[in-house]
């Protein structure tokens, strides 16, 4: 079998080299044509570590080895930023998330195979102000491949926990509306240098009570401000031991995210009737709080992890432009052809 003959066998093995490019982290998955990640690759190169013009070599280096003449890479995440690989537009809600596969920004690079960035969202979130994101459009777009894999064309309500948590509708398919909080990186910069929490331990283990005890806080009146300060408060009134500060603190930050976004989102309650619970998409740990917050609501949960949404919401990318990747493969022939 000639060298050509082999490279197009090892390309019908695979769908596509499947890449999340964060701010902090890079993640590769090689898919299988099911939609399987054979292999992963992770690397501490995200966007905000690679020098502008490199974003290739990284990524060749990290995954070389499965690069094959032909076989499509698609990337979602902040490698679409304006720091990033190349700025890309956003897409303006209301959107087809079925559309989002004719979206795609296709790069000239060096490689010899197609190379695209998913482009993010715009819109305007519950309070009217303008709203982005980058990355979780392609988790939602795998949220509703795995409904579909379910049988299953119900309307959804999506919290997505993180540095910014987004809260997203899904209505036949469209996300027509979503809000971003900041209590990711609120909590985590209050955690590191507030002096609500300096000087009293941190741990790994989540305390349950104290964090039960943030939420139920959280929905007293008063609000954020005053509840923040409420850390210090009970702690010096000897209500919270040292050991329980901060997970306090995070069940007030959450409770607040929760409570707040349930109450604004429009006809949140109908939407949460018809999907039967929140979806929660994102880090086991994190979404184990979000779960905590929502079940002392009355709330029915249901979690699916960010890396398999990321999965198949690029698996989907691939699938719906199939055609696309032919004629890069036809045209690349006829040009080996015309040397």
């Amino acid at each position: 079998m000639s060298k050509a003959s082999q490279e197009s066998a090892r390309v019908q093995d695979y769908l596509c080299i499947a890449v999340d490019w964060g701010t902090s982290n890079l993640r590769a998955y090689l898919l299988d044509q099911e939609g399987n990640s054979l292999d992963q690759r992770e690397s501490n190169k995200g966007i905000l570590n690679v020098v502008p013009g490199q974003f290739e070599t990284v990524l060749t280096n990290l995954v070389g080895d499965w690069l094959t003449q032909g076989l499509p890479i698609l990337m979602a995440g902040m490698v679409g930023s304006r720091t990033g690989w190349q700025e890309v537009d956003y897409q303006t809600c209301p959107l087809s998330l079925e559309t989002l596969g004719e979206k795609l920004h296709w790069l000239e690079t060096g490689l010899d195979c197609p190379v695209a960035i998913v482009p993010g969202l715009q819109g305007r979130g519950v309070s009217g102000c303008n709203d982005i994101m980058r990355g979780e459009e392609t988790q939602l777009l795998g949220v509703l491949d795995w409904l579909q894999s379910q049988q299953s064309d119900e309307d959804v309500l999506c919290c997505m926990p993180g540095t910014h948590c987004k809260w997203v509708r899904i209505e036949q398919g469209q996300i027509k509306q979503f809000s971003t909080t900041f209590s990711g990186e609120l909590f985590a910069n209050i955690n590191r240098d507030s002096s609500l929490v300096r000087g009293l331990p941190s741990s790994e283990t989540l305390d349950v009570e104290a964090f039960k005890l943030g939420l139920a806080t959280s929905q007293q009146q008063g609000g954020l401000l005053h509840h923040l300060f409420s850390v210090r408060s009970n702690y010096i009134s000897n209500e919270l031991s040292p050991d329980q500060v901060r997970d306090y603190l995070s069940g007030v930050v959450i409770g607040h995210d929760v409570m707040d976004m349930l109450k604004a989102i429009p006809d949140q309650t109908e939407t949460a009737q018809k999907a039967g619970k929140v979806h929660l998409i994102g880090s086991r740990g994190l979404c184990d709080r979000y779960a905590i917050a929502l079940e002392s609501m009355a709330i029915e949960h249901l979690f699916i992890e960010a890396g398999e949404a990321s999965i198949r919401g690029l698996k989907r990318l691939a699938e719906q432009n199939q055609g696309c990747f032919q004629t890069f493969n036809q045209e690349r022939n006829l040009g080996e052809c015309n040397q």
